[in-house]
């Protein structure tokens, strides 16, 4: 089976991409698929998340043996300087599920780099995609998980990317490897004008693709990568963040929510289908009401983080102290870590079902 590649994105900072996809991931893995996630995001907050700030830091440095350590860095920065296939660089989740109880599919992580944001300035749309000369430059991502499955016989059934806050050439190179992206969204004044933004921007991007790859194909016809890329789906958009009282959204987020609502009906679906080089609005999305509902977490988010523990999981450890005066989650907050969990369950199966 190949790989689905699933970008999680947003130009519009605070979303909770990070959250999302760490806890779709472990959902997706918790049904037993084996899943792959890259930190492409230069504020490597992921990493931070899953693997702990002390143990990241570890991985960032740099020695005689690994010269550019053992991040995303070590298998993008030879590629992209020399053209060398360097080694990659897997590790785990710092909480693993009792084996005993679960019979999960693995979940991987490659970790991010700052190094990413000088990645972002090497790339250059004008030269590595109009032209057609570096179209492989901006497939780092996938050519990783290629070579994961071909050289070192790992392979996964979901490959998550979570990525920077902006539109800039590392979103681009997640886009064009990615086959759907999912759109985060928080009840605020921004979102629904972010949204808009997505639909004037990627039709952009996937127009800039189609000429480097017509221009890259006349002399390399017989490349299947370049030719069946750069054609990412819209998977659906994710509510987060937002509170409730007597299981309905507060008033403000409830406003928020319908603004955000129009304009992917006015605005983000009607520019994503005219892009005519493919369909970028699958058929299974047939209504636009959010994938997921995903509640304000409160102090238990931080605290997921903190202790690497991801919301599945979370009620079975002790709060952080200082997070909560008790030293156990009350009923309340175990309550909605467990609706969350389901949530995040349902967005996995979406993907599983629909993704195809």
């Amino acid at each position: 089976m190949t790989a689905k590649v699933i970008s999680m994105f947003n130009n519009k900072g605070g979303v909770g991409k990070t959250t999302i996809i760490w806890n779709l991931a472990v959902s997706i893995a918790s049904m037993g698929h084996n899943t792959l996630l890259i930190d492409f995001d230069p504020q490597c907050n992921l990493s931070i998340a899953t693997i702990g700030y002390e143990e990241f830091a570890e991985y960032l440095k740099e020695s005689e043996k690994f010269p550019y350590g053992r991040t995303i860095r070590a298998y993008a920065q030879p590629y992209i300087y020399q053209m060398q296939i360097n080694n990659i660089h897997l590790t785990q989740p710092k909480h693993k599920p009792d084996q005993q109880l679960e019979k999960p599919g693995n979940l991987d992580i490659v970790p991010g780099d700052f190094w990413l944001n000088k990645f972002a300035d090497i790339l250059t749309v004008g030269t590595d995609v109009v032209s057609g000369a570096g179209l492989y430059r901006f497939l780092v991502p996938l050519l990783l998980v290629n070579r994961l499955s071909d050289t070192f016989n790992k392979s996964y059934e979901y490959v998550l990317i979570d990525l920077p806050p902006s539109f800039n050439t590392l979103v681009r190179s997640a886009l064009y490897c990615s086959d759907y992206f999912l759109v985060p969204c928080t009840p605020d004044l921004f979102s629904a004008y972010c949204i808009g933004l997505i639909g004037e921007v990627l039709p952009s991007f996937v127009k800039d693709w189609k000429q480097g790859k017509e221009r890259f194909l006349e002399s390399n016809k017989f490349d299947d990568l370049v030719r069946h890329k750069g054609k990412p789906k819209f998977g659906g958009w994710i509510f987060n963040g937002f509170d409730t009282k007597g299981g309905k959204k507060l008033g403000a987020d409830q406003y928020q929510y319908d603004k955000i609502l129009k304009i992917i009906e006015t605005r983000l679906i009607p520019d994503l289908k005219k892009i005519s080089d493919y369909n970028c609005v699958p058929e299974f999305i047939k209504n636009l009401e959010p994938v997921a509902n995903i509640e304000d977490l409160n102090v238990m988010a931080p605290d997921s983080i903190g202790q690497n523990v991801p919301i599945k999981y979370l009620s079975t450890k002790k709060p952080t102290r200082g997070a909560i005066s008790s030293t156990s989650w009350n009923r309340g907050q175990t309550r909605l870590m467990e609706d969350m969990d389901k949530e995040y369950d349902k967005l996995g199966k979406h993907i599983i079902d629909n993704f195809t």
